[in-house]
């Protein structure tokens, strides 16, 4: 027959296989906030080894405002001993060794164990959760923009066109004139122009906005796309003083994409990099491969991206002549590919745009919202 020892072992070695082996982090407190226990699965979290965090205050773990409020959060419940966290799953902020805050859930509970372990917690990273329910967001509001995308198009692209080229024909009479027309009218004729035509480019990258991105893909040499289009940009990117440098392979493998869409999210890319540098400076575009991805960066020498702009967001641009929809447009076809687009900070200033497309034999013909 096991004694009572035996059995208190039994259950001790069963408890920590299971704190050991559980995928949810598990933080455990001394009636100080002092952590006592921190699982593999919290090391893997938070970035801490457990003899790290072991006896310091659980605060290092919690994002502002709650890291500040804890001990408030704790006296309360023990003078009041109602509970408002405790036996509560709650979504809250987390921060990681690095600093990080990402966000988690959180169930906590008392625990009667003298006064080695007063509460533990049962901690979730939620990252992908909530990545996931900001892109369905993102969906439903494009969804709803093409709702009502067709009949904003057609009330305004109509008038539009009419304006135009009543405007273009203004200007050809304005030009057999007489001298003795006022100059200022020609000027005026020549700004309703542009501005006509300027509304008519927002409506164009409207409408690729809110409609399904039908794919049509077919075998492409992705270089000689890339090579095709440097080729047409490169004489008015010189004359704009922006050097191009090219960091091809010679030879790739062959790339399953629509091309023509390709080209667009290329051409938005180039146009956004000269963009950033109204003063000149140098575009630069590398391709690489490995056996899963095809791996293009566009990089530019400009004044970068603020942090607090997200320029893949529909109708956010820095630039005064920008519409804020090149970019969500060319997100939008990178997707529907299986693909990701992303910016970060490049090297000694500037930004760099990395694309990146799946590396398939082939691939299934999709869309996307």
């Amino acid at each position: 027959m096991p004694n009572d020892f035996d059995e208190l072992r039994t259950r001790a070695e069963w408890y920590e296989q299971l704190l050991t082996s559980t995928r949810d982090a598990v933080v455990c407190i001394d009636g100080g906030s002092r952590i006592v226990l921190f699982n593999a699965a919290a090391e893997q979290m938070f970035g801490y080894a457990a003899s790290e965090v072991r006896g310091q205050d659980v605060e290092i773990l919690m994002a502002e405002p709650h890291a500040s409020e804890h001990g408030a959060y704790v006296a309360r419940y023990e003078r009041t001993r109602e509970p408002r966290a405790i036996g509560r799953i709650r979504s809250v902020a987390a921060r990681r060794k690095n600093g990080e805050v990402f966000p988690i859930e959180l169930s906590v509970t008392e625990v009667e164990a003298g006064d080695t372990i007063r509460y533990g917690a049962f901690i979730r990273d939620i990252s992908d959760k909530v990545s996931l329910q900001e892109r369905l967001l993102e969906r439903e509001r494009l969804a709803a923009i093409g709702t009502t995308a067709a009949s904003f198009a057609h009330e305004l692209g109509n008038p539009l066109n009419s304006m135009y080229m009543h405007a273009q024909l203004l200007e050809r009479r304005l030009a057999r004139a007489d001298h003795h027309v006022d100059p200022r009218v020609a000027s005026s004729v020549a700004a309703l122009l542009g501005e006509t035509r300027r509304l008519s480019h927002l409506l164009d990258e409207f409408r690729a906005l809110a409609r399904r991105h039908r794919l049509s893909v077919a075998p492409t040499d992705l270089v000689g796309l890339i090579h095709e289009v440097l080729g047409t940009e490169t004489p008015s990117l010189n004359a704009r003083g922006i050097n191009v440098v090219r960091g091809l392979p010679e030879r790739l493998r062959t790339s399953f994409i629509d091309a023509e869409k390709v080209r667009q999210v290329l051409l938005n890319l180039i146009k956004n990099a000269a963009d950033a540098m109204p003063d000149g400076g140098t575009v630069s575009i590398h391709v690489t491969e490995s056996d899963s991805r095809v791996h293009v960066e566009v990089h530019d020498t400009g004044c970068g991206v603020p942090g607090d702009i997200d320029p893949f967001e529909a109708f956010v641009t820095t630039k005064p002549e920008g519409t804020g929809l090149g970019l969500p447009v060319a997100l939008q076809i990178v997707q529907a590919h299986g693909g990701s687009l992303r910016h970060e900070p490049a090297q000694g200033g500037g930004t760099v745009f990395i694309l990146e497309l799946p590396r398939r034999d082939r691939f299934v013909r999709g869309e996307a919202q």
